[in-house]
């Protein structure tokens, strides 16, 4: 068999290109050009990390990861170059919270279909895999999820609020340039109203692995196991623990109340690069879908 090395947090960071227009959150300035033509690569290579595949399940992967590329190039990009030209347009004239907060519904939406189309290439996958492969890929999760609740337990509360206000004003900035002295002071304020909630996000990833597990015991079922996991892959919000799906709406609607209080308090200068920003992103991702191979 052959395995592939575990992957670096960068190339976990990569994933998330499959929708460029997360890129309103600080994913820009990467070279999307360079990194989109290659996500099959990427998300074949964060696969086999967790789970050592055979040379013909190897195949197979890369097929349906070359599959899903192409139809989110097809279908997909035009829809996210458009939505990123309106997302201009809204903050060139100011935009309220109502405005971002249907940004974040349409984001939402825009994963779901790209998890709903890739599942079910994922499930036949997985309908191929050893009892050995099952133990191997659910073992992998679990360890993946213990560094993540080792790391969380290492920092103290403020130094994860200083990590996360670092990270969304470094996003934030990306697009207006520099924030004044009271934009810093929003956001500082909604990083400490708005706790982590890697606790809640860490129980409600132990409920999804013993879903899976129990999915993967019975992935012989044929179109019963497909209807599992294409609900574990692309609607895991039906499995969520309640007060995991409390923390991600605290979370949404603290959010949605930032970039409203921040777009109120934008400098003309701001608005205008954010402006540029976008549109650029918006021409990025239109000549992504043109283009082919």
């Amino acid at each position: 068999m052959h395995r592939t090395a575990t992957p670096t947090r960068r190339t976990v960071r990569l994933l998330r290109w499959i929708v460029p227009v997360l890129a309103v959150f600080g994913l820009t300035g990467c070279g999307l050009g360079l990194v989109y033509p290659r996500l099959d690569t990427v998300v074949g290579f964060y696969l086999e990390g967790l789970v050592t595949l055979e040379p013909e399940q190897s195949a197979e992967l890369k097929r349906i990861l070359a599959g899903n590329l192409e139809w989110h190039r097809r279908s997909e990009l035009g829809d996210y170059s458009a939505f990123l030209r309106e997302v201009a347009a809204t903050v060139g004239r100011g935009s309220g919270r109502e405005d971002w907060l249907a940004a974040t519904r349409r984001t939402e939406q825009y994963w779901r279909e790209v998890f709903e189309q890739a599942a079910p290439g994922y499930a036949r996958l997985a309908a191929t895999f050893t009892d050995a492969q099952v133990r191997e890929l659910l073992e992998s999760l679990e360890r993946a999820d213990e560094k993540e609740r080792r790391e969380y337990a290492s920092r103290s509360p403020a130094e994860r609020d200083t990590r996360r206000e670092k990270s969304m004003r470094r996003a934030i900035e990306r697009f207006t340039g520099p924030l004044t002295p009271a934009q810093r002071e929003l956001l500082r304020k909604h990083v400490a109203a708005s706790p982590s909630f890697v606790p809640e996000w860490l129980e409600n990833r132990r409920v999804w692995r013993e879903a899976l597990a129990d999915a993967l015991e019975h992935r012989g079922a044929g179109a019963a196991f497909a209807s599992r996991m294409q609900v574990l892959v692309a609607r895991p919000d039906e499995l969520w623990t309640p007060e995991y799906r409390a923390a991600v709406a605290r979370r949404r609607d603290g959010l949605v109340d930032l970039m409203a209080g921040l777009d109120a308090t934008l400098t003309p200068a701001q608005r205008a690069a954010a402006q540029r920003e976008l549109l650029a992103l918006a021409d990025e991702v239109q000549d992504l879908a043109r283009r082919r191979g």
